[in-house]
């Protein structure tokens, strides 16, 4: 049976041609490669797929980012039928599934019940996390990767700036043919006498082309401009991810049900309490959004170190835009300001290379303006309507250009009023035509009710 037919029975939802065509590669590799895909062209679904064609691999590990874990889960979830557990914290506990997913921030911790599963298949991904050798995150992966038969790393910035950094993932994926890390350098590395004789320096670049053709039998790579034909006109990824400040949202929650309790009965009183509860669900989504910031940042700082591209993030809160704002002072415009300042601030944007990041409102840059310097928006927050969303997403659309595709990235808190607010923008989305304007109350359709026992259900 072929691999197209064997993901067919196995995988829930198609797979891309190019996609396929990745299965294949690994498939040809043994389950041990690069997959260096552009980012967004489906590197997890690649990963994913082999692993479906081959449920006698386990049990797995999968290494990511922080900000990256639940979004394995999800896409685990969504398009197979496997099982997985994602490990959380620095303290141990008994693992109950074959197929496990943690960042690089806890690995060392984990190291011993990792090894002790005798993984079969380690996925590392985001796999420029590991490019220092001495730091003990690359160690870890590279004991596991010593006892499993199958290592797949991915990343879309496999070097991030010198082939001093590309060894660790070579030496994982083909210890027999990347063995000595001094032959590499020496050879790879343009290697120069350190100052006055101290040592080496390895920061520069030879040979490369040979390497090149070393490491292309194991490692491919399409660009997203490769694959343009194949993809959707806009596709929308949802990205999962834990909040910093559990305690302090939960807290907040808390208070907003004891609110609740206490209104409740208060017929001639519900219209009111009703307004006044949408303002303090907005409390709630503010702490959910300040408990985003963390992972939006690395997601961010990642982006913009992998792509080379410029990026569109939207926001509500004045908290959250001064957060971006004081990050990324020195690359970014800035929206939500008067016409004129946000004239000259999208005109940088568009001419200035060295302009990487638009911060801009949902509602005050969402529509009217032009961002088709970028392809890529990153929201991290929402409102209440499938309109102002859509609305926001294409302003990186440029009206009438076949060829091009943008991906619009949405960041939702975990256990959180996140939760429910995008489903009801999802919802409202099948009526596309009640809101298509933008212009919705969807507020006044929202069922409060509903709201409460979704919070109560987190609890």
């Amino acid at each position: 049976m072929s691999v197209g037919s064997r993901l067919r029975a196995c995988i829930k939802t198609p797979m891309m041609r190019f996609q396929i065509r990745g299965v294949r590669f690994l498939e040809k590799n043994a389950g041990r490669a690069i997959i260096g895909d552009d980012m967004g062209v489906g590197k997890t679904l690649q990963a994913l797929g082999w692993l479906a064609i081959h449920p006698e691999a386990r049990p797995v590990v999968i290494v990511c980012p922080a900000n990256g874990k639940y979004n394995w889960q999800e896409q685990i979830e969504e398009h197979t039928d496997l099982d997985c557990e994602v490990l959380s914290g620095r303290s141990t506990y008994a693992i109950s599934s074959d197929i496990v997913i943690l960042n690089y921030d806890i690995i060392v911790n984990w190291e011993s019940e990792l090894l002790a599963m005798c993984p079969q298949v380690l996925i590392i991904d985001e796999s420029h996390y590991v490019k220092t050798r001495g730091i003990k995150r690359t160690k870890v992966c590279k004991n596991l990767a010593k006892i499993c038969p199958h290592v797949m790393c991915l990343s879309g910035t496999p070097i991030i700036n010198r082939p001093i950094e590309f060894f660790p993932v070579l030496n994982m994926v083909r210890p027999k043919q990347f063995s000595s890390f001094w032959k590499y350098a020496m050879r790879y590395c343009d290697p120069k006498r350190a100052w006055r004789g101290q040592g080496w320096d390895f920061r520069g670049a030879s040979h490369t082309e040979e390497l090149h053709e070393m490491v292309s039998p194991f490692m491919i790579r399409r660009m997203k401009t490769d694959v343009l034909k194949e993809l959707p006109p806009k596709r929308r990824i949802v990205l999962p991810v834990e909040l910093s400040n559990r305690r302090e949202y939960e807290q907040a929650k808390k208070h907003f049900l004891e609110w609740y309790a206490s209104k409740k009965g208060e017929k001639k009183a519900l219209k009111a309490a009703k307004a006044e509860g949408f303002v303090k669900l907005g409390q709630l989504k503010r702490l959910a959004a300040e408990g985003k910031m963390r992972a939006a940042m690395e997601w961010i700082d990642d982006f913009l170190e992998m792509t080379g591209q410029k990026l569109v993030v939207f926001c509500h809160h004045h908290v959250i835009f001064d957060l971006l704002k004081k990050r990324y002072k020195k690359i970014a415009a800035v929206g939500g300001a008067g016409s004129k300042r946000r004239a000259d601030d999208v005109r940088r944007f568009q001419e200035d290379d060295k302009c990487r990041i638009y911060i801009g409102s949902i509602k005050a840059d969402g529509q009217a303006i032009t961002l088709t310097a970028a392809s890529t928006t990153l929201f991290v927050e929402h409102g209440w309507t499938p309109g102002e969303h859509d609305q926001a997403e294409d302003r990186v659309n440029r009206i009438g250009q076949a060829a091009d595709k943008i991906t619009a990235y949405h960041m939702i808190a975990r256990d959180t009023i996140d939760e429910y607010v995008w489903a009801i923008i999802e919802k409202k989305r099948d009526v596309v035509s009640q809101v298509i304007d933008g212009k919705s109350t969807l507020r006044t359709d929202v069922d409060f009710d509903a709201i409460i026992r979704h919070l109560k259900r987190r609890q």
